[in-house]
């Protein structure tokens, strides 16, 4: 329905469709009436000089005149305000204004010239045709216009000028075939412009349809991206994405031959808190844990989440003095955390062990293994502390704190 048009008028049987169309046209509609209504003032003022040739300094012409004189200010003001106007869009019937303004003028001249009936019915067929060709958009206005010129006239040339019936038929007949020649092209031309409007409005909506479609693929991958980079849990990198970005820092660090330093971090008697509060709770330390990581750690650091409730950084820049310090800082920061009830009573601590990359190494894998050595030294130790063996085993902390509830 949205697409359908009038058999009659042309026009788009759905009305807000018929007013986006009014819309897209309304700049041209504007320019197109102001410089149609400047070209009938103009005219109506050149007619003024076959008044004079036909009537003189007579009362008639004088009277003529000022029909014309009327009838050109109405033609300009309108000119004016249809150009800055959206007339077509809340008061169509403006449009109307002056076609049926010219017809009036036309037909007083009858009154005032009616032995020069022949030569202002060339100028009614003239005037017919200008209203279909010169606004098809509201064919019902034209349509009207039209036929209360042609109608008027006849009536004018049988009453004042007594023209024969014989002739008035003839007239009627030619302008009859006026207004169908007319309203033909100008329903044309009203269809085609909507036809025009409709394919620009399918190419529009196609686009859209196109780029809501791109928007939601790419919001997806965005989204799958995500989930294949990150911990659903914790929101940390997931092992594969970590040691991708390990990898690329280990790289860029080796280049500009600074020290990479990696850290592996344990949360102590992980299972005892998973039976005696339950995974839930589990969970919730797991993230209060990730969320210190984040808090920790330095910009450019890669954290992630290396399995259960194991996690890994790797530190870029960072000599085995400079990781021994964050990690402590790390320690520190998640024996300081105060829980939410149920968990209030819970002290949760974590075991880190450290290992700076040799400078003969090539690849991250020795480090990780000596850092998770380190690791389940220190859980051996007691818990608590960070450890590196690349110190001879040695560490820093607290005796490993067991959970109290």
């Amino acid at each position: 329905m949205r697409y359908q048009l009038s058999p009659v008028t042309a026009q788009f049987r759905d009305a807000g469709t018929e007013r986006a169309f009014r819309a897209s046209i309304l700049p041209k509609v504007q320019e197109d009436s102001w410089l149609t209504l400047i070209v009938a003032a103009a005219g109506m003022a050149m007619f003024s000089i076959s008044d004079y040739g036909f009537l003189g300094l007579s009362p008639e012409f004088y009277l003529l005149l000022g029909i014309r004189a009327t009838l050109i200010v109405t033609c300009l003001v309108l000119a004016f305000v249809l150009r800055s106007s959206d007339a077509l869009l809340t008061r169509p019937w403006l449009l109307s204004v002056a076609p049926v303004m010219i017809a009036t003028g036309s037909l007083s001249m009858i009154v005032l010239r009616p032995h020069t009936l022949t030569t202002q019915f060339i100028a009614v067929v003239i005037i017919v045709m200008a209203f279909y060709l010169f606004s098809p958009v509201l064919l019902w206005g034209m349509i009207g216009a039209s036929l209360y010129l042609g109608i008027g006239f006849l009536a004018g040339a049988w009453y004042w000028g007594s023209l024969p019936w014989d002739t008035v038929r003839a007239y009627g007949l030619l302008l009859i075939m006026a207004n169908v020649v007319g309203y033909v092209v100008a329903r044309r031309l009203a269809r085609l412009q909507r036809q025009q409007f409709e394919a620009l409005s399918e190419e529009r909506l196609s686009k859209q349809r196109l780029m809501e479609e791109v928007a939601r693929r790419e919001a997806l991958e965005t989204r799958l991206r995500i989930m294949a980079d990150t911990d659903e849990l914790t929101g940390l990198a997931n092992r594969r994405c970590f040691l991708e970005r390990a990898r690329t820092a280990f790289g860029t660090a080796r280049s500009r031959e600074r020290p990479f330093s990696l850290c592996m971090i344990d949360v102590d008697n992980f299972k005892a808190i998973n039976d005696g509060w339950g995974h839930d709770c589990g969970d919730a330390v797991l993230r209060e844990v990730a969320a210190a990581c984040l808090r920790t750690f330095r910009e450019g650091d890669a954290v992630g989440r290396f399995g259960g409730e194991e996690f890994v950084a790797a530190l870029p820049g960072a000599d085995m003095a400079d990781a021994r310090r964050i990690a402590e800082r790390l320690r520190e920061t998640i024996a300081g955390l105060r829980l939410e009830a149920p968990l209030a009573d819970l002290r949760v601590t974590v075991t880190i062990g450290l290992a700076e990359v040799e400078p003969l190494e090539t690849s991250l894998a020795p480090a990780l293994k000596r850092a998770d050595a380190a690791l389940y030294q220190g859980k051996r130790s007691g818990r608590n502390m960070v450890l590196d063996m690349d110190a001879g085993g040695g560490g820093t902390g607290e005796a490993g704190a067991q959970p109290t509830g």
